[in-house]
């Protein structure tokens, strides 16, 4: 179904497309039913000229109960119009007026212009119905006739309705999107703040660079994060000037290493890293007298993106956050990675007893 979504979406975007787009698709749409339709439905022995009527008869009785049912009758229940019934009911008459005015017409053209004259084929109904318009009603004809038109037109009500999944499917994601980096953004600038006020509080010297450090998160935060993709370097220096600012306030108790390896190149979704150094930043650090460490590797080979972070848990951590290791953020991350990177990335967490590592594999675009 992605696969599906995707190519519909190169042919026809959901948003942005022009009036004269979308009639100049829908123009070519119809035209390719006619062609297929002859193809189908034409007659060997009856002629041209017969082929081509009751071609366009099919067609644009197609037209009228597509759209008449997709633009007209679909919307009035889907707003819950409050006389809704009465207009499905005027509609359903106005169809099957519509083929009765169209199958008249096309008998008309038939008998008067001679189109089946030396043609081998079964010509008593329409010509019941040429003396006697009345048969068409009388016959049972109508409800057959609606069957076949409907059966013809199901190639539009198709594309319709994939349209239709794919724009849900979208306007899902990123809505979900959306709502899980407006978590994730706070989220962050409450911790980062919080950094900076330890450090206000006992009058460091290193508040200044803490500041300086903080402006450039804000910047990236409120302004780059916006970005479906951001390229990697950006990223990069995000998370090192994060690491900066944290080791400012526990660079007495934390052992911090960031290695980076490989040609940093390629894009990536804003902010997708930073929650798994900030739950190691939060979890590694509990008591005064822990071993706390952190070890940070960010890797790109092949166009992939190889990322792990290992920290230590400190024994406050182990004994009361057990059930809870992770918070809201690392579930979101994971949400975010299985909408965006839903067949080309791959997260491995392990939770130990004493340590906490989450290796992540991702396509860079």
């Amino acid at each position: 179904m992605e696969k599906i979504a995707e190519l519909f979406l190169k042919i026809y975007p959901i948003e942005g497309v022009s009036v004269k787009r979308r009639v100049l698709l829908h123009c070519v749409f119809w035209s390719m039913m006619f062609v297929g339709l002859w193809q189908i439905l034409g007659v060997p022995l009856a002629g041209t000229s017969y082929n081509f009527i009751t071609t366009s008869y099919f067609v644009i009785l197609d037209v009228i109960f597509f759209y008449t049912i997709t633009y007209v009758t679909i919307p009035w229940w889907t707003i819950h119009y409050i006389h809704k019934y009465l207009a499905t009911i005027l509609c359903i008459i106005t169809l099957i007026l519509s083929l009765f005015v169209i199958f008249y017409i096309r008998v008309q053209f038939t008998f008067d212009y001679n189109l089946l004259e030396g043609g081998k084929i079964d010509t008593s109904f329409l010509k019941k119905f040429y003396n006697n318009y009345r048969y068409f009603f009388e016959s049972g004809y109508i409800f057959s006739g609606i069957i076949e038109i409907f059966l013809t037109a199901l190639p539009a009500f198709f594309i319709k309705l994939i349209r239709s999944l794919v724009k849900n499917i979208s306007e899902k994601k990123q809505i979900e999107i959306d709502y899980l980096r407006s978590q994730i953004n706070p989220h962050f600038l409450t911790n980062t703040l919080n950094n900076i006020y330890s450090l206000s509080v006992t009058d460091d010297k290193r508040n200044s660079d803490a500041i300086l450090s903080l402006s450039s998160l804000l910047d990236y935060v409120l302004y780059e994060s916006n970005q479906p993709t951001i390229s990697l370097e950006k990223e990069v220096n995000f998370l090192s000037n994060f690491i900066e600012l944290e080791k400012m306030r526990n660079t007495k108790r934390l052992q911090v290493n960031f290695e980076i390896e490989g040609d940093i190149h390629g894009n990536i979704p804003p902010m997708i890293l930073i929650t798994f150094v900030e739950n190691a930043f939060k979890h590694s650090i509990g008591d005064l007298y822990s071993n706390c460490f952190i070890k940070i590797l960010l890797k790109v080979e092949n166009d992939r993106l190889y990322f792990e972070v290992e920290n230590s848990k400190s024994n406050l951590t182990t004994n009361n956050q057990r059930k809870t290791f992770g918070g809201i953020g690392l579930a979101n991350v994971k949400k975010r990675l299985t909408n965006l990177f839903p067949n080309t990335h791959s997260l491995h967490i392990e939770n130990q007893e004493h340590l906490f590592i989450a290796k992540l594999k991702l396509a860079l675009t």
